[in-house]
């Protein structure tokens, strides 16, 4: 791989800027979190929603990266009649779109028309397994209007496309389609209550690897963190933004192993080099995400002199599992 750049404490090295750029600029398809996409869109925005935008970005990308497929969110139904997150203020329909999935995109502005002319109406969006998507599972989701809110609920089913497709037929009266593709951008409004539309479908049985509340909280963490250490750079910054991404990923991760991330580790990612780019596969709707690696282990050391120092940890030196500092030699001279 070559040699890893030297930390730069207050900043990026050229030389770890061209060795982060490397990675930054592989092109990778159906990407779910992208950094470069969220640092255009926080410029456009006002520093009030940064924050909030950020945090929504995500926490969304991650529970779709853990497998929560299975929830309800609601949003504003503005006068113009646009879908509007509550959040972060924006868009659906443009929030669906940078997932870059057309047919998506093109279903969500067919519903948003759709409840505009008529919010009595219940509107179906089909999506079946797609390996080619990376969509591990057959769900429906289902918007409707309630007390001025769009609401949105997604459930997991066992009917797949052949037995989507015949529902679909059956509850709108309109031809079959062809393939998951032409499903994906093909929803149906129909007049009946989400319980009655709930008898046409098999729900799955199977169980979300992760809390909504834990992502959440993982989010908040380190994004306060981060805004500590960067500021406003952070809204502005896209190798921040994946740094700060790629450890709520593996704080995410270590959540449901009960294992916790130390302070010298979230320094790693703040400052170390990157030394590898990971695909992940995504369990909801983004068909991979992008995490980040990082080098250069932060910590404390132990020197022969019985000397204890802080920093980038030299080479030879092994982690101590039950104090977590670093030695050289055969034994860990605290324990």
């Amino acid at each position: 791989m070559g040699e890893i750049p030297k930390l730069c404490r207050n900043g990026y090295s050229p030389n770890l800027e061209a060795f982060e750029q490397k990675y930054m600029n592989k092109e990778i398809k159906q990407v779910g979190f992208s950094a470069e996409k969220e640092e255009v869109f926080l410029r456009r925005l006002d520093n009030r929603n940064k924050r909030v935008n950020l945090e929504q970005e995500l926490k969304t990308q991650l529970a779709e990266d853990f497998g929560l497929v299975e929830f309800t969110l609601k949003y504003k139904f503005n006068k113009e009649g646009k879908i509007i997150d509550l959040l972060s203020g924006q868009e659906i329909v443009e929030l669906t779109s940078r997932g870059e999935v057309e047919e998506e995109t093109e279903s969500i502005s067919q519903i948003e028309e759709g409840l505009k002319n008529n919010p009595k109406k219940t509107w179906i969006h089909f999506s079946p397994k797609n390996e080619e998507l990376g969509y591990p599972s057959n769900c429906v989701d289902f918007w409707r209007v309630v007390d001025e809110k769009v609401v949105w609920n997604r459930i997991v089913v066992k009917n797949d496309f052949e037995e989507m497709n015949r529902t679909r037929q059956f509850l709108s009266g309109k031809e079959k389609v062809k393939d998951e593709m032409e499903i994906l951008k093909s929803p149906i409004e129909v007049d009946l209550k989400l319980e009655e539309i709930f008898d046409f479908f098999r729900l799955s049985e199977e169980k979300n690897i992760t809390d909504l509340n834990k992502i959440e909280a993982v989010v908040k963490k380190y994004l306060d963190q981060f805004e500590n250490e960067f500021g406003e750079k952070l809204n502005e910054d896209q190798k921040l933004i994946f740094r700060l991404y790629s450890i709520c990923y593996e704080a995410s991760k270590r959540e449901k192993e009960q294992r916790t991330i130390r302070r010298s580790e979230m320094e790693v990612y703040m400052y170390g080099a990157m030394v590898e780019m990971k695909v992940e596969k995504s369990f909801g709707c983004a068909a991979t995400t992008i995490v980040g690696s990082f080098g250069e282990k932060i910590g404390y050391y132990i020197l022969s002199n019985g000397e204890v120092k802080k920093g980038v940890i030299p080479e030879g030196f092994k982690e101590c599992k039950k104090c977590g500092c670093w030695y050289a030699g055969e034994k860990c001279p605290f324990c």
